[in-house]
Formats: C-alpha cells, structure tokens, sequence
C-alpha cells in the first residue's frame, strides 16, 4: 500500500528504513519476550529524530507551493524546530521558529544555538498565547521580502501532512518487526496519529503505549482522534481509530514539560549505562521509564516490545563551537544565565 503515498510531494534527505535493535541488558529485559529500539535517532544523515520523517513531506508541500520561508514553533529548546531548520538549509527554505519559553537545560541551550548556526530567525516570545501576533508580523515580512507567504508548520509537524511520515513509517516496521506493543512519547501528537493509523492499514495489531510529556490541556485523546480522522481523509481510506484504541500514559509526566522526572533521570542513566544509549529528561527519558516501570512490574512478560527511540542521536555540535551566546536575540540571554549542569 506504499503507493498511497506518490501523490503527496515528499522530499528525499531521511535515511530509510531506520534500523531495530535489540535492548538486552535492561533492568527487566528477560521479562518480556524480546525487546527491540527502532533507531529513529539515525533518521537524518546530518540530523535524526521522529520530525525527520515528517519534514519530509511538510517540507516537499512547501516547495511544491513555490514558497520560500517557512514558519514553525515549539518551546525554547524544540527538537522540532531545530530540525525544521536543519533540512531547511538543506533544500534551500528560509527557517523562522517562533519559540516559547521553557525550563532552562543544557539541551536547551545548545538546541538554541544550533537554530541560530544552522540560520535559522530565532524569536522568543512571552508565553505561547503571543504565537498569533507575532506569526502575522513575521508572515508580513515574508511577503514583503519572498512576494509570496511562507509555509507554517503547527508545533511538532503535527498535522496531517506532518503525520503521513509515521503511516510509512509503519509500513516500514511491517517490514522489520511485529511488536505487540510500542512505546512512543506523546508530545503534539502528530507521530501518535501517523502510527495508529499506519499500523491499521499495515494489518498489525499492535498497541502504542503513549507516554505523555505535555499537559493533557495541550494534547488529549480528542485531539488525536481530530487528527487521525484528518488524516485518513486526506488518505482517502476507509479505517477509523476509535477512542478505545488510544493509551495514553498519564503517569509519567511530573511536575510539566520539560521539567525532569526521578523515574526519568534512572531510566536515562540505565539506557546510558546498559545499552550505551544516549537519552534526554524531557520526551525520550520519560518514555524510557515508562517501559522500564512495565518490565518491572511483569506487565510485559511474553510479549514482544518495542522501544521507539525519537531522540537525534547525529552530532553536528562542531557547528556552534565558536559561538558566543550573547549574539543571540536579546530576549535569548537569561537562559543561559542558569547554572550549566541542569540537565
């Protein structure tokens, strides 16, 4: 059914299929049956993570649209954002991210200097009520400077374009394993919607545990149901997700976004110390001690589990080496007046 896909403008910078893996020194790893990690991390020859998948399609829209600058938001240090801007460079778009604040990491700061060296417009705003107002003074000047408005991605790729990425991404698991039951970090949605509508057109009968990291007000069942029906209209297929089928982990979230967990700083250090896996506090982390949580408590015994891995794992750092953080927008600044160990 992969040729569901042709009609849909795509471009070709993601490094397909993603390898799978197996995570065998895990606390609680011979609990379960087997226990994989797909490698979405290596998505990208210069930058991976799950966006890779989805900027591939957004990204063919845009330049099939004729535009030339592309708008995107997410928090100060988004993943999103950063590799919006990555493959904007490499085919030739204008990145604007227009960024909320958050709680201040080494993470974040060094995904923020990364936007700016990779040429990305970088603007902080107050709080994530300023989006509107500040996208309408960016899209005018836009259409000022390209003669044409530019291309807006919603946070995270998260629409229906975005999350056609994870209904091939699907097919390409079909291809590779069939896992009982995937573990997978529920920010904006848009690769939770991809994947429940991509395995049931794939025919697998496999449940996604969605870990949430963002507060239910941002993201909640209804939501993705809006955008899984979406997305199977722009498929023109029949299959429906119905409610019942979304299972989403509250549990883990903490205190909010961004602000690591106890349970989640363990499960980085064991990925880190067992499978030489590096993970971060805010999505990865917590998804990771979801699993780890499951494995121990004999939920998972004779059953087999994959881990999703969304986190880049492509170190391109060399690019900001140099760069003095005080060139930055000024607004940038007392972020990286914290202590430099929070991670």
């Amino acid at each position: 059914m992969n040729h569901i896909f042709d009609h849909f403008p795509r471009t070709r910078f993601a490094e397909l299929p993603t390898p799978i893996t197996p995570l065998r020194h895990l606390e609680g790893a011979d609990r379960c049956n087997e226990l994989l990690m797909k490698r979405d991390d290596l998505s990208g020859r210069v930058y991976g993570g799950n966006k890779i998948r989805k900027l591939e399609f957004l990204l063919g829209e845009a330049l099939a649209a004729g535009r030339k600058s592309v708008i995107t938001y997410g928090a100060a240090g988004s993943n999103h954002a950063l590799a919006t801007a990555v493959y904007c460079r490499e085919v030739g778009l204008r990145a604007i991210s227009i960024l909320a604040p958050q709680e201040t990491s080494a993470h974040v700061r060094k995904n923020i200097l990364l936007g700016r060296a990779v040429g990305a417009q970088l603007h902080l705003c107050g709080s994530f009520v300023d989006f509107p107002k500040v996208t309408q003074h960016r899209v005018e000047e836009c259409r000022n400077r390209d003669g044409v408005d530019p291309y807006i991605i919603p946070a995270g790729g998260s629409n229906a374009v975005g999350a056609l990425g994870f209904v091939n991404a699907a097919f390409e698991l079909k291809e590779q394993a069939r896992p009982d039951i995937i573990y997978l970090p529920m920010g904006t949605g848009g690769t939770l919607a991809g994947l429940l509508v991509g395995l049931k057109l794939a025919g697998l009968k496999t449940r996604i545990e969605a870990v949430r990291v963002v507060d239910p007000s941002f993201r909640n069942k209804s939501h993705i149901l809006k955008l899984c029906s979406e997305l199977c209209t722009k498929l023109d297929v029949a299959p429906k997700i119905d409610e019942s089928e979304i299972h989403i982990r509250n549990e883990f979230l903490g205190s909010d976004y961004g602000i690591p967990t106890t349970e989640g700083k363990r499960a980085v250090e064991q990925f880190k110390q067992f499978e030489h896996v590096e993970l971060e506090n805010t999505y990865t982390g917590k998804t990771a001690a979801a699993l780890l949580h499951d494995l121990n408590s004999g939920a998972l015994e004779g059953k087999n589990v994959l881990y999703w891995n969304t986190l880049n794992s492509r170190n391109f750092s060399k690019e900001i080496e140099d760069m003095d953080f005080r060139n930055l927008p000024d607004e940038f600044h007392p972020l990286f007046h914290y202590p430099p160990d929070i991670s």
